[in-house]
């Protein structure tokens, strides 16, 4: 019996085929696609800075104020952004408001919610300072609070921004130090007067 093995070809697996067309295929079509990379900033964000209230500060506000920076749609139109929904640590705010800290525009009151629940944001003017004040009886008086916050965004005429959703952002568990007599640890410098 004879071995023709040095004269008989053998096909290539199927296997084989395949782990072969791996290497060959050129790299455009194996790379994935890069995620696209979000050329404007958040409407609206928390800076990090937040401050327990003094219990006896006002009959309204006892719990806490968080930062927050808002910034303007872009375009030529002003923007309102009108808060809907407050929570403390997981527990919904009943009582909140807004005080704008540093810019400010004149636009309608946009919807049914109360006009310290909403604010203007001027076109092309950068960056707002805006304190969130909630009342905290609900929440109880940890010294480290996360607040999450859903809003909306309007134009002056109180037509919706496009993409403007109802939306909830959440500052993360934060140190919530309290104020104090000489300012304490808080490191909000203009948390008073309490809004009305």
């Amino acid at each position: 019996m004879s071995h023709d093995d040095a004269n008989t070809s053998h096909s290539p697996s199927r296997r084989t085929v395949v782990k072969g067309a791996a290497w060959t295929m050129p790299a455009v079509l194996v790379a994935a696609p890069a995620p696209v990379v979000a050329a404007s900033v958040a409407p609206l964000t928390f800076s990090g800075s937040a401050c327990k209230l003094p219990g006896g500060s006002s009959d309204t506000y006892k719990g806490y104020v968080f930062e927050l920076v808002a910034t303007s749609a872009g375009g030529s139109d002003n923007t309102v952004t009108v808060i809907t929904g407050v929570t403390v640590d997981g527990i919904a705010e009943p009582h909140y408001a807004v005080s704008v800290k540093t810019g400010s525009c004149t636009c309608s009151s946009c919807g049914s919610a109360p006009t310290n629940h909403q604010w203007c944001t001027q076109s092309g003017a950068g960056t707002q300072r805006v304190l969130l004040y909630t009342d905290g009886a609900a929440s109880g008086t940890s010294s480290n609070s996360e607040v999450c916050v859903t809003y909306t965004r309007y134009r002056c005429d109180c037509s919706p921004v496009v993409g403007s959703q109802p939306v909830t952002i959440c500052s993360g568990r934060r140190s919530t130090p309290p104020i104090t007599g000489g300012g304490g640890a808080c490191r909000i410098s203009d948390v008073f007067p309490l809004p009305a």
